[in-house]
């Protein structure tokens, strides 16, 4: 009865259009200090022994059932298959479906309706019996927590012996370990676990410029934000670049370019204490900046027409030699675009480390971690309470955090060895290396996604991001460790959570809170919006209940730090 109360109130929500909350009143606080390190104290109870170390020997029997069933997968994937429609006309797949004798039917949102699409997953009798999502932008409004206790997905902390290969990568990290459990300590999925060549790069992309223009002009890769102004100029007024800078349609990326004033796009954290990017002076002062670059054509004069959400570019942009500078990942460094059919061949991507103001300034300490130090992805495969086969479903699930599994969901399956992957040098049989370059240059001449999709998978359970590094040119390899050369010290962990009463009423806050401000600032650049009225636009947020908002990320923080 509760989840159909829950879920009647969320079709009204969803049809008045306001997926927001009600929660405490502006003044009441969350917990925080001794209350947040008690409600920490009180949640995780540890894990179990199993008989394996981050799944080497897999611990699941095959098949997981005797009669062949079928499991529904919601999953946002619809914008990366190229030319397939069904992920099972893959190999990988196919492979897996003979191994488990569980065939998957998969549910894909339409490429941008996901965030709705997954809200109204509640508002449904239907529950897929797995739910793949992203978990920064496709969560129950209420919470981790409450999605279990409202009844719509499993606590695997109550079936352990369910995911063993999953226990295995949970218990070889602290990190992992400590961010996979919410304050109350359930688990609210199989979490995505990204194992990357060392334990020193915790980023899969960063700024990135081209060489070839930087040799036509005489300069060197920038490190200063002068550098870069200067580099910029010389692009646009001597090689007529159209975007010698791009960005997100937003006018804000991730923060990478952005934190060496000191400040970050959203929440952030300095000395164990949550600031909101915006409310500060170095905010306003990047913004300065930008909008000189703006007024000069430095930067993309039609970046919030543009498709990117603030890593890579639209191909046009990108293959018709547009754009100067960007941020990308280490994949599509070096020469990579010209395999992707870039117009000139000369193309050639290079990694730039986050510019300073000076050579001495303080050192850039925000952006945002493919992979920090818990390993966790940010993907989530959650299993529904109402699934016939939900033992079934943990299963196979967990089979992707066992070696045997991962190895050929990450680089093609075993009968592809020297066609997709090889094994590396070392002698060790368990060592693949992917074969990168036939992505794009196969013999079938298939676009890369369609190629992806046919013999590997999109972000599986997990990821090896080794698979595209350990192959990579030299330059390519430098992209990862430069891109972490300054430690995200200022970035608040993914994995802090609200409590149910604070996620309502951090989300009947914030959403407008952030629509407002991702609007702010794409008038500020255009100069649609005077940056002398900054102080209004602060006062505008403080209305709006962003300093609740930050109480709100400091109770989860210092939970997070206590647990």
């Amino acid at each position: 009865m509760k989840k159909r109360i829950i879920a009647t109130v969320m079709i009204i929500v969803l049809a008045m259009g306001i997926l927001g909350g009600c929660g405490k009143n502006a003044g009441e606080a969350g917990a925080s200090g001794k209350d947040a390190a008690s409600s920490a104290a009180k949640g995780f109870k540890g894990l179990p022994e199993v008989g394996t170390v981050q799944g080497e020997v897999n611990q699941q029997k095959y098949p997981l059932s005797e009669e062949k069933i079928t499991l529904r997968l919601w999953a946002p994937i619809a914008e990366s298959l190229g030319t397939i429609s069904d992920p099972n006309d893959g190999e990988f797949w196919q492979w897996y479906e003979e191994l488990t004798n569980v065939h998957v039917e998969f549910i894909m949102p339409a490429v941008g309706t996901e965030k709705d699409t997954f809200q109204l997953l509640f508002a449904s009798d239907n529950m897929p019996d797995i739910v793949m999502a992203y978990a920064d932008s496709c969560t129950y409004k209420r919470g981790e927590d409450a999605a279990i206790e409202d009844g719509y997905f499993v606590n695997i902390c109550d079936h352990y012996d369910c995911c063993p290969n999953y226990v295995s990568w949970l218990k070889a990290n602290e990190g992992t370990g400590k961010s996979a459990f919410t304050d109350a300590g359930n688990l609210y999925g199989f979490w995505g676990i990204t194992k990357t060549m060392g334990e020193n790069i915790t980023t899969d992309r960063g700024l990135c410029i081209r060489q070839d223009f930087l040799e036509k002009v005489g300069m060197d890769i920038p490190k200063t934000y002068d550098e870069w102004t200067a580099v910029m100029k010389a692009f646009k007024e001597e090689l007529g670049i159209e975007a010698p800078f791009y960005t997100s349609y937003k006018g804000v990326d991730y923060g990478e370019f952005m934190a060496g004033f000191g400040t970050a796009p959203k929440f952030y954290q300095k000395d164990g204490k949550v600031h909101y990017g915006p409310m500060d002076d170095e905010y306003l002062e990047y913004l300065k900046f930008m909008r000189d670059w703006y007024v000069k054509g430095y930067l993309d004069q039609d970046f919030s027409t543009r498709q990117s959400y603030g890593v890579a570019a639209d191909n046009d942009m990108q293959l018709n030699d547009k754009i100067g500078s960007l941020i990308d990942f280490g994949s599509r460094l070096s020469d990579t675009y010209v395999k992707r059919g870039a117009s000139n061949p000369d193309f050639f991507l290079v990694p730039c480390e986050q510019p300073k103001k000076s050579a001495d300034a303080p050192d850039p300490q925000y952006r945002k971690p493919s992979a920090g130090e818990d390993h966790l992805s940010g993907t989530v495969w959650t299993i529904s309470a109402d699934s016939k086969y939900k033992e079934i479903a943990m299963k196979w699930v967990d089979g992707f955090y066992a070696r045997d599994i991962y190895l050929n969901a990450n680089y093609g399956i075993d009968s592809e060895k020297y066609v997709v992957w090889r094994l590396a040098d070392d002698g060790d049989p368990y060592h693949r290396i992917l074969i990168y370059d036939f992505r794009y240059s196969n013999p079938n001449g298939l676009d890369s996604a369609t190629v992806l999709t046919k013999y590997w998978t999109k972000n599986p359970p997990l990821k090896l991001e080794g698979a595209s590094i350990e192959q990579a040119d030299a330059n390519k390899q430098s992209g990862y460790k430069l891109w972490s050369k300054y430690p995200a010290v200022a970035y608040i962990p993914d994995r802090i959570t609200q409590t149910t009463e604070e996620e309502s009423e951090l989300a009947g806050l914030f959403t407008d809170i952030e629509t407002y401000v991702e609007e702010c600032n794409v008038k500020f650049l255009l100069g649609q919006m005077s940056l002398d009225d900054y102080d209004s636009f602060r006062k505008t947020l403080k209305d709006m209940g962003i300093e609740r908002c930050i109480e709100l990320k400091q109770a989860a923080l210092d939970r997070y730090n206590a647990r």
